[in-house]
């Protein structure tokens, strides 16, 4: 079954109706948490290293050298 985001929209606001305050707020801390932990899996990655362009400086050929060891080590892993 798949849902709309209207559906789960609703589906959670019916489940959280009549909680009690502390309660909402573990919900909120779980989700929370769970976008930090999606966050930590993208650690590294082309993306993520992307935002960053242009506020580094480095020494000329600094970077590619650096992307290289990465590179090596990734392969290393594999």
């Amino acid at each position: 079954m798949h849902l709309t985001d209207i559906d789960l929209i609703k589906e959670l606001s019916d489940k959280i109706k009549g909680l009690p305050e502390d309660n909402i707020r573990e919900v909120i801390d779980f989700i929370e948490f769970l976008n930090s932990k999606k966050e930590k899996e993208k650690k590294g990655s082309p993306e993520v290293i992307l935002k960053h362009s242009g506020s580094w400086k480095f020494q000329k050929g600094e970077l590619d050298n650096i992307l290289e060891d990465i590179k090596k080590l990734r392969e290393i892993e594999e």
